[in-house]
């Protein structure tokens, strides 16, 4: 691995970011300017989706890194990203930390 990273791996991960965090946004507003002309439970469902989109964000990151790390061959930080996969995932399946 070279000591410089590629700028085409910073932007992938950046616009993955900056996507989720946009279309987390967005959903969410229509959700809140929905809740004002609908009553119901639908203006609630989809703010619930912008949670949960929210909630993707830094998990879909982890994906699209340990996958540059490994077609880059960076084996070290790919599995250390593989780590951080697996410990998100453990932790939303398994609630580690809720009460």
């Amino acid at each position: 691995m070279s000591q410089v990273r590629e700028p085409d791996f910073d932007r992938a991960v950046a616009m993955v970011l900056r996507i989720g965090a946009f279309s987390c946004f967005f959903v969410m507003l229509a959700g809140l300017i929905d809740g004002l002309f609908v009553t119901g439970r639908i203006p609630l469902e989809i703010e619930r989706v912008g949670v949960l989109l929210m909630l993707a964000t830094p998990v879909v990151r982890v994906v699209v890194a340990c996958f540059l790390f490994f077609r880059e061959k960076d084996w070290k930080y790919g599995w250390i990203s593989l780590g951080v996969l697996l410990i998100l995932m453990l932790g939303s399946v398994f609630g580690i930390g809720e009460h």
